[in-house]
């Protein structure tokens, strides 16, 4: 186990047979039932007063800037333009306890984690590629899923909201042979994202990172670099994604003194790991509404 200073006393004046329990030895339903009695006992002792200070003070509560009326009509564009091939998913805002660190590489304290043995939502991404990995297990060869969810992430950046609203692609198809499948895979995703960054973003452009050498090659030939900067990557340049890729990946930039980042996407071997199958390809790819609304024509008009 490790923890930080703080929770290192804390460990000490708990004892080291009830820290053993509380980690390990009780089981899911016995730990979730003692965190309810905890729950409910913190929540009984609150006063109005607490109520009222935490909603002020804890910035995982504080509403977003963003104008909900704002959001519809991108929301909506997003929709419109999703290639026929996707299923639309309404997902839960509560995902499996560990998402966060196996599929996004995120530590525990920067998602949010619930008494209930389960965790909120960091990013669809993550939602989608179980449910994709449900399907693909259950029969489905090939499966395109998209979603739009508010999601929450715990990091310490205090001049921005904790929540967003984020819209998202999955794919996760059995691999073709050749790179055939990657190359299709960035095809259909990149197609769609160009339309989305050209219709809404004006100074938008998507930058795409190719790590092996034989997709460059095929890509290239295919015509998916079209229209998109490609970057330089080295074999042990991973740069800071929001998620951990490997083959391919790019991200949509808002031109500018200071650049801003809407988004990204690019290969993950999630589904690899969640179907138990390494012939499985998987493309995730998303854009944060919030940050796509301040950069809309109509906004940069303004």
């Amino acid at each position: 186990m490790s923890g930080t200073a703080a929770s290192t006393k804390v460990w000490r004046r708990i004892g080291v047979h009830a820290r053993e329990a509380l980690l390990r030895s009780l089981t899911s339903v016995e730990l979730r039932t003692i965190l309810a009695d905890v729950a409910r006992t913190r929540a009984s002792d609150e006063t109005y007063a607490d109520l009222i200070k935490r909603w002020r003070e804890d910035r995982l509560l504080m509403p977003s800037l963003l104008d909900p009326r704002e959001a519809i009509p991108v929301t909506a564009r997003l929709w419109e333009v999703v290639p026929r091939e996707f299923v639309g998913v309404t997902l839960s805002q509560l995902t499996s306890l560990g998402s966060g660190i196996h599929l996004g590489g995120l530590g525990q304290n920067r998602v949010v984690t619930t008494m209930r043995g389960t965790e909120v939502l960091a990013d669809p991404a993550h939602g989608l590629a179980l449910e994709a990995s449900r399907r693909r297990r259950n029969g489905h060869s090939r499966v395109h899923l998209a979603t739009h969810a508010r999601c929450t992430h715990a990091w310490d950046q205090a001049e921005e909201s904790a929540h967003e609203l984020r819209f998202s692609l999955v794919s996760s198809c059995p691999d073709g042979g050749g790179l055939s499948t990657e190359a299709d895979l960035l095809d259909l995703h990149l197609d769609y994202w160009r339309e989305i960054i050209g219709s809404l973003v004006p100074q938008g452009r998507i930058e795409l990172t190719v790590w092996d050498h034989t997709l460059a090659g095929l890509i290239e030939s295919r015509g998916t670099r079209d229209d998109v900067i490609v970057v330089a990557g080295k074999d042990d340049d991973r740069r800071p994604w929001r998620n951990p890729y490997t083959t391919a990946a790019f991200r949509f930039v808002v031109q500018g003194e200071e650049p801003v980042e809407l988004g990204d996407g690019g290969f993950v071997t999630w589904t690899q790991a969640l179907t138990r199958n390494r012939k499985d390809r998987c493309l995730v790819s998303g854009i944060s509404v919030d940050a796509v609304v301040p950069h809309t024509w109509g906004a940069s008009d303004q």
